[in-house]
Order: C-alpha cells, then sequence, then structure tokens
C-alpha cells in the first residue's frame, strides 16, 4: 500500500513489507515530506492504524526530527509522542492498542526521490522480510548505481 499526500515539496510514500524476525526487522518503509514529525505523523497515523488499532504512543529519535509536540490530540484521544536516542535512528516505533506495534523505517531527507521510488519498488516486489540492514543496504545500492549514472 502506497499513501500519496502532497506535503510541503515531497509527497509521503509509505510502502508496507514482512517484518524480519531479527533485531531492526521493520514492517514499513516511508519518506515523509518533510522532517516535521507533528506535521507528518496526522496522515501516518490514519493508516498505521488500520493495521496496529488506534495508535496510543510514537517513540523517535530526536536527531531525526524537528522539535515534536510531546502530545498530538486524534479523535479526542491523547497519543504520547516521546523522543527518545533510538539505536537506529532511521525508524520510528508506533504502538497501538491491544499492545500492537508498527516499526517505520523513515528514509534520511537527504535522499532523493528517484532512489526512494527505487527501494520503495524492490520492497514491494519482494516477499522477503525486512530490517535497517536490508534497506540501508538498498540505499546504498541504488545511490552507488545513480551516481554512476550521473
Amino acid at each position: 500500500m502506497v499513501l500519496n499526500s502532497p506535503v510541503a515539496n515531497k509527497a509521503p510514500r509509505l510502502v508496507f513489507c514482512n517484518r524480519s524476525a531479527t533485531r531492526g526487522g521493520v514492517d514499513a518503509a516511508w519518506l515523509p515530506g518533510s522532517n516535521n514529525l507533528g506535521a507528518e505523523l496526522p496522515d501516518l497515523l490514519a493508516v498505521i492504524g488500520s493495521m496496529i488499532g488506534e495508535v496510543r504512543r510514537v517513540v523517535y529519535d530526536p536527531r531525526s526530527w524537528t522539535k515534536t509536540p510531546s502530545r498530538m490530540i486524534r479523535r479526542g484521544v491523547a497519543i504520547s509522542i516521546d523522543p527518545y536516542p533510538m539505536v537506529t535512528c532511521e525508524t520510528i516505533y508506533l504502538i497501538g492498542t491491544h499492545s500492537r506495534d508498527a516499526v517505520i523505517y523513515v528514509f534520511p531527507q537527504t535522499c532523493t526521490t528517484a532512489i526512494v521510488d527505487r527501494v520503495l519498488d524492490a520492497i514491494r516486489d519482494s516477499d522477503a522480510p525486512m530490517d535497517t540492514s536490508v534497506l540501508r543496504h538498498l540505499l546504498g545500492r541504488f545511490s552507488t548505481a545513480e551516481a554512476e549514472t550521473a
């Protein structure tokens, strides 16, 4: 499933994948429209909520985002948004109802749309479980290929 809605100069993209059982496993890869998590979360929560139930908590690495509010109200319910320096700074964690969760890999804002599109296509075409190391490898491979053709 791909989410497309215009925000800033980039359209956010979200692709679900099979989560690896290994450390760093992810449920989806996402290119937000900006590095303002507060502005980007409402659309993401709407989509992810269908997968894990209403999201009640978001944990993110503050090194990857601009200042973010500590709470957000959605459908009359407060959602806790907590900064935490994570081992894998490219991910955010969403905790839904009934202790269901989702781990989302977030592409760096420095990635070109062409590279992100190629990685998202690779995820869509694969049935293999995904984790951050696989996604980093894909980013590196496609970045190198783009640099060689430039």
